[in-house]
């Protein structure tokens, strides 16, 4: 049933197993309706409470509802956070210019599509997936930000929905409504929705990967198995979008052993390991031509050994965007820990369900404590990467906002929301995503000359070319050995250090581009970020100009 009075403060930590697909249930939890078929919830919603169904409250507010009569709660509050993770998505999605990762984008996805086939043979295979969905759009519709990005924006309100139907179905449709919201204004979620990369779309298969987990959990075991298809589905599709993402399989390993150990590991729960074993395994099957791949790759993230700013430890207090998000968010997790304890035990337990906590906290804390302890031996730790703890972390918070109550829960939001809002705008400023190529651009657009070329410092900005179709792009790469098509690369291979010097040798002017730092005597860097030579030291050329625009710089160099 669907209330019409506003979300129900109170809901119950199990799932009304109805229906007869894994789609039609999951598109049901989403649209919060019931899915009434021939089954009631009321094994379920002992599983996930840990009732032993002989009187015990269900998760929520005590007493206020019963297994059977779940409630996801209005439209409104169903529809609001995936509508305002839209509408937040959407707010100065064009504005921020192009930086160097989503360069690389356009550089994969503009050319023909036999060509791009044959560069995940040799770069970006773990962007494959990725690729393959983008390529279309940008020679159907064109290569604006607009278009390149909105897949990411549609992304991060399906993840919106996926969060809030966790919610809902672990604690109650107020909490539900708290974490979809707490989700769609974290400013790490909407600066992901304006990038053409694949992290909003790993976040949103994470999330409904975890629901899915949720209801195969809480399943009467002969509806269980459509569940641990669909999760499996789900694990390998995260997988094949970024094989990293596959980190939630040990996250969820512990999930489920918490949720054996709680249940007394009877035979419907040795079953359900089995299940999930079973699923794990098969989605870890699906992702291995890419798992393969990846590793002899690997070497294109050697860039992560010098490059701290995105891989230190520091990184996991801004996850969420802002470090006064942060600490807004661990104040309100810590008061409401204390209100929900001074309240009883029983309100505590509403409030903070186990299941809950056996799902988030392995989520939001394994994916990064295994990439920070496999960087002691190689470079693996960014913070992208582990995008996909994001929900866990707005779950967490959504229960601590619910169990506030209905004034103080979404006044916190409210601060919290304030605490993000300065980020929110630096993020949609023309340099939000750090790098400005497109100022860039119009400054070679205007003052190139005939016969000017481009001298990329750092490989990481060869792809500068790719993001617009002036300036850059129509400047000879002086550095280039084998362009890139022809190469297999995402920009062309590089020449030896000797043979670009003597090509500088028969130029009069040189645009040089450097990211990260400004050095006024060019040095060439390898994909790791250390030097490989000075390009134009002891060569007769003078500094004319420098452009500094955010995190790059341009320098222009004349023939003495």
């Amino acid at each position: 049933m669907t209330s019409t009075s506003g979300p129900a403060p109170g809901g119950r930590a199990g799932s009304d197993v109805a229906g007869d697909t894994v789609d039609s249930d999951l598109a049901a939890d989403l649209a919060g309706t019931d899915g009434a078929g021939d089954m009631t919830g009321g094994d379920v919603a002992r599983d996930l409470a840990g009732s032993d169904g002989t009187g015990g409250q269900t998760v929520g507010e005590p007493g206020s509802a019963t297994a059977a009569d779940f409630d996801a709660g209005p439209a409104w509050a169903r529809y609001l956070p995936p509508a305002l993770a839209l509408a937040l998505s959407l707010w100065g999605i064009t504005t921020p210019s192009f930086w160097r990762d989503e360069a690389a984008t356009l550089a994969a996805v503009r050319r023909p599509f036999g060509g791009l086939i044959a560069m995940l043979g040799n770069v970006d295979a773990v962007h494959a997936a990725y690729y393959i969905m983008v390529w279309p759009l940008v020679h159907v519709i064109g290569a604006g930000e607009f278009v390149v990005r909105l897949p990411s924006a549609v992304a991060t309100a399906v993840a919106a929905a996926a969060v809030a139907a966790i919610g809902r179905r672990l604690i109650s449709s107020w909490a539900g409504l708290m974490a979809g919201l707490m989700f769609a204004v974290l400013p790490a979620v909407t600066r992901y929705a304006q990038e053409a990369r694949s992290y909003a779309m790993v976040i949103a298969v994470a999330a409904i990967a975890s629901y899915v987990l949720v209801r195969a959990v809480g399943a009467a075991p002969e509806r269980r198995r459509r569940w641990l298809v669909g999760y499996g589905v789900s694990l390998a599709a995260v997988g094949i979008l970024n094989i990293f993402a596959l980190l939630l399989i040990p996250a969820h390993a512990v999930t489920i052993v918490l949720d054996y150990r709680r249940r007394a590991g009877g035979p419907d729960s040795r079953r359900l390991v089995i299940g999930w074993l079973i699923a794990a395994a098969a989605s870890v099957v699906v992702a291995s031509p890419l798992l393969v791949l990846g590793w002899s790759e690997r070497g294109q993230i050697s860039w992560l050994a010098v490059n701290k700013s995105s891989s230190g430890l520091g990184t996991l207090l801004t996850l969420d965007g802002s470090i006064l998000v942060t600490f807004a968010v661990v104040a309100v997790i810590g008061i409401s820990l204390v209100v929900s304890s001074e309240a009883g035990r029983e309100r505590l337990q509403a409030a903070w369900p186990w299941p809950m906590i056996e799902l988030t906290v392995p989520w939001l804390a394994l994916p990064p404590l295994i990439l920070l302890t496999g960087s002691l031996i190689t470079p693996l730790y960014t913070s992208r990467y582990i995008l996909m703890c994001l929900p866990a972390l707005a779950l967490i918070c959504g229960a601590a906002l619910a169990a506030l109550g209905r004034i103080a829960g979404p006044v916190a939001l409210a601060a919290i929301l304030l605490a993000g809002l300065p980020t929110q705008l630096t993020q949609r400023g023309p340099a939000g995503h750090y790098d400005d190529i497109r100022s860039l651009d119009k400054v070679v657009a205007v003052q190139a000359r005939s016969g000017d070329v481009v001298l990329y410092a750092n490989p990481n900005a060869e792809s500068f070319g790719a993001a617009y179709p002036y300036g850059l792009d129509a400047l000879r790469n002086i550095a280039l050995k084998q362009a890139a098509i022809p190469s297999g690369t995402l920009a062309g291979t590089t020449a030896p250090l000797a043979v670009i010097r003597q090509r500088l040798g028969q130029v009069s002017r040189v645009w040089v581009v450097e990211i990260n730092k400004f050095v006024q005597v060019p040095e060439i860097e390898g994909l790791n970020g250390l030097p490989l030579g000075p390009a134009m030291l002891g060569l007769p050329f003078h500094l004319v100009k420098v452009w500094h625009e955010h995190g790059d710089w341009l320098l222009l160099y004349a023939h003495n």
